[in-house]
């Protein structure tokens, strides 16, 4: 009776026969499926970080070519053995193809949008890899021997977006642009618009005194001797600017009265609207941050002293130099720029743009002979806190001879040595 039982039980669930085969079978495709999702799903990850790693090496190739090409452009690179002796780099040079790239590279001038004439200052940088043998896929290796499935790399071009001409001197910008290779083909482009100078400067008189904001007067005096001459017409050009200026109408008429000996060249003097004056000299505050900004610049460069005394660059050297104290000025040539005292005696020779701003105090004295070519400001506020401009001093004593006549030339060149300003950077 109990086998017939079991039999009849058996009988009655033989439609089930297979059930566990098919519910292992189906859990196993599912985590099967997982699995190789998983699977899938890392891979994919790994190769997106391995891509990912790339793009950003390539990315720092190309940062690497904009941090260089401004060390060019700051003349803290020297040129590579074959080029032209005595080469320099400025914004001119920069975009001349025989000034800016090596001896192998053809043309005159580098020209925007042109791919037959492409500026990439390899007179100047180590280019040490080509691509398929073409000059324009030059490639500066960043590592030895550079690889282009695992090396890092960069290439430059520099155009004038102005298109300036020859004539007119050197361009007022550069469009850089700078291709970034990494590992595996990845490659970033970065583009960098640099303007010549980060100090706008246009001279409205040979020496400018900014006007105290008080109303009390100038402390002005040209000296005494009739052989000391002042001039405002261009030593370099048939320009003329005013010789002096300043920006109250009281302060311009005691220039033109320090006159007495008839050696300042007309127009003597001049007043000097606020929409002509520099940036750093329409307000107290903003020639405060001027200042600033030059020191952080100074800084950069070595050029910050807290006093100076002796010659600041040379006409075959010019150089910036930013004294933050008092300064006894022996010569030189290039950007000057005094928070303090600016004292210079015995008639030195400079050529180039000097800055008294701070204590706003200039002295000339003592005998001997000397020229100075260029420009000359001088203003006086409080260097810290807050403040507005004061009366400034500018004064000559002694004997010997000296000439002072404006030169757009050296007041240009002089801006250049403070170096380039970055006006944008972005991907393209």
């Amino acid at each position: 009776m109990h086998c017939e039982t079991e039999n009849r039980l058996y009988q009655s669930r033989r439609g089930e026969r297979g059930a566990a085969l098919v519910t292992v079978l189906l859990i196993s495709t599912l985590l099967l499926a997982a699995g190789g999702t998983l699977i899938m799903v890392t891979t994919s990850a790994t190769k997106t970080t391995i891509d990912s790693t790339a793009e950003m090496q390539a990315y720092y190739a190309a940062e690497a070519g904009m941090q260089t090409t401004l060390n060019v452009l700051r003349g803290n690179i020297s040129p590579r053995t074959g080029m032209p002796t005595d080469t320099k780099i400025n914004f001119r040079n920069a975009i001349n193809l025989t000034t800016a790239n090596s001896s192998g590279d053809s043309g005159t001038t580098c020209l925007a949008n042109d791919p037959t004439s492409v500026c990439r200052l390899s007179g100047w940088l180590n280019y040490n890899y080509t691509s398929a043998g073409s000059v324009a896929a030059d490639r500066v290796g960043l590592t030895s021997g550079y690889a282009p499935q695992t090396g890092m790399a960069y290439s430059v071009e520099v155009s004038d977006p102005d298109q300036t001409p020859i004539a007119s001197g050197e361009p007022p910008r550069l469009l850089i642009r700078v291709s970034g290779y990494g590992p595996k083909g990845a490659m970033k482009r970065m583009e960098l618009l640099v303007k010549r100078t980060n100090i706008d400067y246009v001279a409205p008189c040979m020496i400018c005194a900014r006007s105290s904001d008080n109303g009390d007067p100038i402390n002005w005096g040209i000296g005494a001797s009739n052989a000391k001459d002042y001039t405002g017409h261009d030593a370099t050009s048939t320009s003329i600017i005013p010789t002096f200026g300043a920006t109250s109408a009281p302060d311009v008429t005691t220039q033109t009265n320090s006159d007495s000996k008839e050696t300042v060249a007309s127009p003597k003097s001049a007043i000097i609207g606020n929409s002509s004056l520099p940036d750093f000299l329409q307000s107290a505050d903003q020639a405060r941050t001027f200042l600033a900004d030059q020191k952080d610049t100074a800084m950069k460069q070595s050029r910050y002293f807290s006093s100076f005394s002796g010659t600041s660059g040379s006409t075959s050297s010019a150089a910036f130099t930013f004294v933050d104290g008092n300064c006894s000025l022996d010569g030189g040539a290039g950007l000057l720029i005094v928070t303090g005292t600016l004292t210079m005696s015995g008639n030195p020779n400079f050529t180039g743009l000097i800055l008294v701003l701070g204590d706003g105090i200039v002295q000339r004295d003592g005998s001997g002979n000397g020229e100075i070519y260029g420009a000359l400001v001088v203003a006086r506020f409080p260097k810290n806190g807050n403040g507005t401009f004061l009366a400034p001093t500018f004064l000559t004593n002694g004997g010997g001879t000296s000439l002072m006549q404006y030169d757009s030339t050296a007041v240009r060149a002089a801006l250049n040595v403070a170096g380039p300003k970055i006006l944008g950077i972005h991907e393209y």
